[in-house]
């Protein structure tokens, strides 16, 4: 079933920074617009991804992002179901949701733990791996952001500070994921 077409609004980021700097004169705008600025650059770059992701491989950005997990896990490209969930910040229960519809699709299977500890593993097929590939290789070749919106020094700029900021995000992060 398709997804439901959303309306994205076009405000310009000057428009949010003079319409806060009137709402709240007493916050410096530095101390936050950066990470508002974050959060919607996340959630349209998400929004891009989705919508590629969904045209070119029939799963949405979510599902890719297992992909890219198991991918990064090395060979033999298989995590426990708990790795998975842990490793992208979700429920065990989204994690099951976006695996089931990975293995129907033939992207993922799933295979029997090692012997001594059990459980099971979920596994990158051929399909999975070549998938996660190709969506990485567009988001190197700028899918979803042209290399013309910043230079390259501008983009590890932008690498080194936005790696800063999760760096310290994860190292105090608390989030209950069952």
């Amino acid at each position: 079933m398709p997804r439901p077409k959303v309306a994205y609004s076009k405000i310009h980021a000057g428009h949010i920074a003079a319409s806060l700097r009137r709402e709240r004169p007493d916050l410096d705008q530095v101390d936050y617009l950066y990470l508002l600025y974050a959060q919607r650059v996340g959630r349209i770059i998400d929004a891009v991804h989705d919508k590629h992701c969904r045209k070119d491989f029939g799963i949405s950005s979510a599902e890719m992002r297992v992909l890219f997990a198991l991918r990064r896990a090395g060979s033999p490209y298989a995590l426990r179901p708990t790795e998975l969930f842990r490793s992208l910040l979700v429920t065990s229960g989204a994690i099951t949701k976006q695996v089931d519809r990975l293995v129907l699709a033939g992207y993922v299977d799933r295979q029997p733990g090692p012997e001594k500890s059990g459980g099971s593993l979920i596994r990158l097929t051929d399909k999975g791996f070549a998938a996660a590939d190709n969506a990485l290789t567009a988001l190197a070749d700028s899918s979803v952001v042209p290399h013309s919106a910043l230079t390259a020094e501008e983009r590890q700029t932008a690498l080194h500070i936005l790696e800063k900021i999760l760096l310290h995000l994860e190292e105090h992060l608390d989030v209950d994921t069952d």
